[in-house]
């Protein structure tokens, strides 16, 4: 119950005490009042009767004595009006029932009343003729009560009436800093750091108010020192200091975690080698070697995002870099590395570059069963012939199966809108584990895939070329579909929610964010509950306001929102305290650190710890061991996902 409440309630308490207290002494003050009245008005009449009745009574004129009575009687509130005749032995009476008019028989009921009795002697001189006796009447008593009780409390009611009525608005006005302060405590459970800026007036809520600004700051401090330190660890462990790309460490963990997965299809790698940087840090010094890697670093990093996601970007040493691009056919690789070397040339005009030459790149297209260790060595076999063909010169390989066993950007392109016309995507899901409990599931994701020639192919390649025709929308209207029709049919007892990847093509549009929310809206909240939607945080720091609004609309209908493959970029993490999304997925790379070495644990262990600290909860990806899987139980992980938790099913 609310304080609120809890005080109008007092209030409410307190005034019908005071109410009855009031009524009780009210009450009985009337009622002593007209006992007393109505006993004097009888005493009085009684010897008024007596007086004038002596005469009548001494002239046994027992008529006229009759008419006295009456007269008495008809003039005041009596039951009964009597005279004992002492000569005759005999009364004569006057009475009526009683009949009290406007007062309710509960009330009488409820409320005893004593009626007074006078009496006077009727005298002559020194003879006794008789007696009067007089009872007063309960009628009017029970009225003149009724009339007080009901009066006072109809005023007491409209008071009250009123006083609920003004102290509820002073109390909401009074309550409205901590109205305020509660939002405050609310958004700092979420990680949003937020101040109230207007004091209220009152001391004692000034004070509160004060101390609550006072831990915010602080909390916020420690957050921003939190995430500084996971964001140095991280700086520290993968990142090249000069070029500001991943360094050996972190190319090794990258490739380990994607090579080892079974959902590969085709796949590009590129070995670029600056010339001459020796030269140029010998005779220009370090400073122009630096610009020289950084402006190559730039170059390379724009023109593989341009055309893919999931990239990995790496500087292996001095003067060699390292790109690996998931899901890529040998005709767009080939054209990666031409737009990267073009690139790389336009740096000779500003003489960032030593001289003429500026790199050389070998790239080799590959299978997805082509092994870390000989894709390397294809790699660098095309690397040494670009070499030996002279400078600023490349070399791509074809390591699958041939040239013509390639698909076409356009054939593609058709294959990819007759699937979605014909919604012929084959749907697989795959369990999201709590590590608490084996059997207890967070959600399952959804896999899309296509088949082709009797090839398949899953949506980590396709996906990319959808985008690239602006299809991104479409195939995500007709997964969202597809699953929603899934929930709709099946009939297990434990209906686990579904979690679905969306592409950024499709929330960047505003008719794709109208469609879904109206589709949203057209569901009943069970259904709704049974829906999960995630975002790549590359997506996220390439579009976060998008991603934001993304994350406001899931919420408002109750939609799970989660952010995948994070730890991937380096980034400060701050994104989350403005998206708060429900849980993150962490890198896979991250989860072979949970087994590696104590400085990689230890980086596993911070990082997992921050994001628990936001109240996301935490999903390990990629988990492919039982060593993997008992070691992350110790971290501050809510789950896990991999081929030992779980392996996918058709849908």
């Amino acid at each position: 119950m609310t304080l609120f409440r809890q005080l109008m309630m007092t209030i409410v308490v307190i005034f019908s005490v005071i109410l009855v207290v009031v009524m009780g002494i009210n009450f009985n003050t009337t009622k002593g009042y007209l006992i007393n009245q109505l006993e004097s008005t009888t005493q009085d009449s009684a010897t008024s009767l007596s007086m004038s009745v002596s005469d009548f009574m001494a002239a046994q004129d027992y008529a006229s004595v009759d008419s006295s009575i009456n007269a008495v009687f008809d003039s005041g509130y009596f039951s009964e009006v009597r005279i004992h005749v002492y000569a005759t032995d005999k009364d004569i009476i006057r009475s009526n029932p009683m009949k009290i008019n406007g007062v309710p028989q509960w009330f009488i009921k409820l409320i005893s009343f004593d009626v007074p009795q006078a009496n006077a002697v009727i005298s002559n001189g020194w003879n006794e003729l008789g007696q009067v006796y007089i009872t007063g009447s309960a009628g009017y008593g029970y009225y003149q009560l009724w009339s007080a009780t009901r009066d006072l409390l109809l005023s007491f009611v409209i008071i009250g009436v009123f006083t609920i009525l003004f102290g509820s608005i002073a109390l909401r006005y009074l309550f409205k800093p901590l109205a305020e302060v509660e939002k405050q405590a609310e958004a700092i459970q979420q990680r949003q750091f937020i101040r109230m800026e207007k004091l209220p007036k009152t001391r004692e809520l000034k004070s509160v108010v004060q101390s609550m600004n006072r831990l915010t700051e602080k909390l916020e401090k420690d957050f921003d020192a939190e995430a500084e330190t996971v964001q140095w660890l991280q700086a520290k462990a993968f990142k090249d200091p000069v070029s500001g790309l991943g360094n050996r460490h972190f190319f090794e963990s990258q490739a380990k975690s994607y090579f080892s997965s079974s959902d590969r299809t085709m796949d590009g790698l590129m070995l670029v080698n600056l010339s001459d940087l020796g030269k140029l840090n010998n005779e220009r010094g370090f400073e122009a070697a630096d610009m020289f890697i950084r402006a190559s670093a730039q170059i390379m990093t724009e023109k593989v995002n341009s055309v893919a996601s999931s990239v990995s970007v790496a500087r292996l040493s001095g003067a060699d870099f390292i790109i690996l691009i998931p899901n890529i056919d040998q005709a767009r690789l080939q054209k990666v590395v031409n737009d990267i070397l073009e690139g790389l040339m336009t740096l000779i005009p500003n003489q960032v570059s030593y001289g003429e030459a500026v790199a050389n790149i070998g790239a080799v297209a590959l299978s997805g069963n082509v092994s870390r260790s000989s894709a390397m060595a294809q790699a660098d076999a095309a690397l040494r012939e670009a070499k030996a063909s002279g400078p600023n010169t490349s070399r791509v390989f074809d390591a699958i199966t041939g040239q013509e066993m390639a698909i076409g950007r356009l054939a593609w392109k058709e294959i990819l809108e007759k699937a979605i016309l014909d919604k012929a995507f084959l749907l697989r899901k795959q369990k999201v584990v709590f590590f608490e409990s084996d059997s207890n599931v967070m959600h399952e994701e959804v896999f899309a895939s296509l088949e082709h020639d009797g090839k398949q192919y899953h949506a980590g390649y396709f996906i990319g070329l959808a985008e690239q025709f602006d299809l991104g929308d479409q195939l995500d209207k007709v997964i969202i579909q597809r699953v929603i029709e899934f929930i709709s049919r099946r009939k297990e007892i434990v209906k686990t929610p579904l979690a679905i990847n969306l592409a950024a093509s499709a929330y960047a549009k505003e008719a794709f964010m109208t469609w879904l929310d109206q589709t949203l809206q057209g569901l009943d909240h069970t259904l709704r509950s049974q829906l999960a939607f995630e975002v790549t945080e590359q997506s996220v720091l390439g579009a976060e306001e998008q991603v934001l609004r993304l994350s406001q609309m899931l919420k408002k209908h109750g939609v799970s929102f989660g952010v995948d493959n994070v730890g991937k970029q380096f980034t400060t993490f701050h994104y989350l305290q403005q998206l708060m999304p429900d849980y993150v997925k962490v890198d896979p790379s991250y989860t072979k650190m949970a087994t590696g070495k104590e400085s990689e644990s230890f980086f596993m262990h911070i990082l997992c710890k921050m994001f628990s600290s936001l109240n996301i909860q935490v999903i390990a990806t990629g988990i492919e061991s039982e060593q993997q899987l008992s070691r992350l139980a110790k971290f501050d992980i809510a789950a896990g996902q991999g081929f030992v938790v779980a392996r996918a099913q058709d849908m």
